[in-house]
């Protein structure tokens, strides 16, 4: 009898789902991330007026207000901020049942995936991974989208992001949620990278005090706070003159072919230097390994489209990073 009470309950609950226009949530959706009226309209493809009809009957449905101007921009109430993610995960869930199949056939499919990645693995990995996209999937889209701590492990709950690439220094271990699974794509060690002319590439690598000498750059996404070398000279009582920060290492590798800067980054960056007459030496100063490891949440464990997507990362980091590949 309980049993049977329970199910009632739930087959009422998705019968009342007929008096949802499915719309208008979608509407809601695009008005929560865009902030705007005009914008919203744009993205879906409709007047600004049937915008801001959706939005009048999306207040009389929630009985809210649910945006508010605050300025030249519409800000959410409350509600509405508790209503974006749950929202985003329940449109995201119900375009993976409409749109893929119980099986994942990759040559047919035209699946989008989500991927939070850093500009390294980027440079070291897409090539790769593009081609295997190519031979295997040509109808699967990636869209890549740079990594965010903040807000991560409620995008990749919501579903909003399928999978994150986040690097992991040893001994600092990863801060994630228990709902979220990692696996190590591969290890490394840091080294330095300057220009194949440059007086300190010579032989094996620098002294430390040969090494802090010349100007360096540091890739800091932020543009604040000291770097891990910084951090490591500091205990020694030594600095350096960090003379340029710049967000990603593509930019900073092309740097450093065209001056006397020195780069400290993780030895994987290598496989792209060498086209553009940058050399990798020895660093002179003793720093942790780190890992780059892959990250999901556990929801989407058994998902088949998932498990091969996962599965493409791990071999082609396998096959780019051959000695440092590792299974976790």
């Amino acid at each position: 009898m309980i049993y049977h009470r329970a199910m009632s309950s739930v087959h009422d609950d998705v019968l009342a789902l007929r008096d949802v226009d499915l719309d208008l949530l979608v509407y809601l959706d695009v008005l929560l991330r865009t902030g705007s009226v005009t914008g919203a309209a744009r993205e879906i493809g409709v007047s600004q007026s049937a915008m801001s009809h959706a939005l009048r009957r999306l207040r009389d449905r929630f009985g809210d207000p649910l945006f508010v101007r605050v300025g030249s921009r519409m800000a959410p109430t409350p509600l509405a901020e508790d209503l974006a993610q749950p929202l985003r995960a329940a449109l995201l869930d119900l375009q993976r049942v409409l749109a893929s199949p119980a099986s994942f056939e990759a040559a047919s499919s035209a699946r989008t995936f989500r991927v939070a990645c850093p500009d390294l693995v980027e440079l070291v990995l897409m090539p790769r991974l593009v081609a295997r996209l190519g031979e295997e999937a040509p109808g699967v889209q990636l869209v890549v989208q740079p990594v965010m701590q903040a807000g991560q492990a409620g995008r990749l709950s919501s579903g909003e992001l399928d999978l994150a690439v986040v690097p992991v220094l040893a001994g600092r271990p990863l801060a994630a949620s228990g709902e979220l699974v990692q696996r190590t794509l591969f290890r490394d060690r840091f080294s330095s990278f300057l220009r194949s002319g440059h007086p300190l590439a010579a032989g094996g690598g620098p002294s430390l005090e040969a090494w802090i000498e010349w100007p360096h750059l540091l890739v800091s996404p932020s543009g604040r706070g000291p770097g891990l070398v910084d951090s490591a000279l500091a205990e020694r009582g030594l600095a350096r003159h960090v003379a340029l920060r710049v967000p990603g290492f593509g930019t900073a590798a092309a740097l450093v072919a065209a001056s006397d800067l020195i780069l400290t980054a993780p030895a994987a960056l290598a496989r792209v230097c060498e086209p553009l007459g940058v050399v990798e030496r020895a660093l002179p100063l003793p720093l942790p390994e780190h890992g780059v490891v892959l990250l999901w949440h556990r929801r989407f464990g058994s998902d088949p489209g998932h498990r091969w997507l996962r599965r493409i990362f791990e071999e082609v980091a396998a096959e780019v990073l051959p000695g440092s590949s590792l299974r976790g």
